[in-house]
């Protein structure tokens, strides 16, 4: 009777034993693939956060872009809408240069250089208007259709009609000198038009107030305001 006792007893062990070695086995297969999903849940986590964090980044980028070039953009068209600007007020209103030095330091005759009436401040008598007057000019002859061109640079102040002078155009040359061109049948500039000097500003016509002389032109010009023989300002002689 003990060896069959103890014979049952050792199979009772045995079969403890056995179902334990599986409730270990089953519990660390539980265990593995539990692990095994939380791994592969967070390496779909990281991979999806790097996504994200990369779009933003690059739409953060893109962002940035599109403002330094809306920048950039405004600033060129700022800068170039100023210097326009700078550019076009120039040319308006060139500055006056310092003493009597004109903008060119030679000049050119405004018709022919054959002078009809020469510069007098002396009263002399004028046929047409039949009285003594003073001629703070000079006419220089042509004829009808001729072309009257600039004695230098400038910009155009004036451009107007006067019943004693016919047509006029009063040109800016610099250097507190201004002259008037009068006797003009038709004008191609305007005011605040820049010339260079020999540049046509329109053809000879008449001196309503000399009418009684050939067609010429009449040139007046004033230094710092006061009249002055054109001729002398432009260096040349009768």
């Amino acid at each position: 009777m003990s060896i069959n006792t103890n014979s049952k007893d050792n199979k009772n062990i045995k079969a403890l034993f056995s179902v334990v070695c599986l409730c270990i086995i089953a519990l660390g297969l539980i265990v593995h693939f539990s692990s095994s999903k939380t791994r592969e849940n967070t390496v779909n986590e990281n991979q999806t956060l790097k996504i994200t964090t990369a779009a933003q980044s690059e739409y953060s980028t893109e962002v940035r872009h599109a403002v330094t070039v809306k920048e950039t953009t405004t600033e060129k068209t700022e800068a170039a809408s100023e210097k326009a600007t700078k550019k076009k007020t120039e040319t308006q209103s060139m500055p006056m240069l310092d003493g009597n030095t004109p903008y060119k330091s030679f000049y050119k005759y405004p018709l022919t250089e054959a002078v009809l009436k020469g510069y007098s401040e002396e009263l002399s008598f004028d046929e047409t208007m039949g009285d003594w007057r003073a001629h703070p000019a000079v006419d220089f002859k042509g004829s009808a259709g001729d072309e009257v061109c600039a004695i230098n640079d400038g910009i155009v102040t004036q451009v107007y009609s006067d019943n004693l002078l016919g047509m006029v155009v009063e040109i800016d040359h610099g250097g507190k000198l201004v002259a008037k061109y009068c006797g003009l049948e038709s004008v191609s500039v305007k005011k605040g038009s820049r010339v260079d000097i020999g540049a046509k500003i329109g053809t000879l016509g008449k001196v309503p107030a000399e009418g009684a002389n050939e067609p010429h032109l009449h040139l007046e010009t004033k230094l710092g305001g006061k009249y002055v023989n054109p001729l002398n300002v432009m260096g040349k002689t009768e």
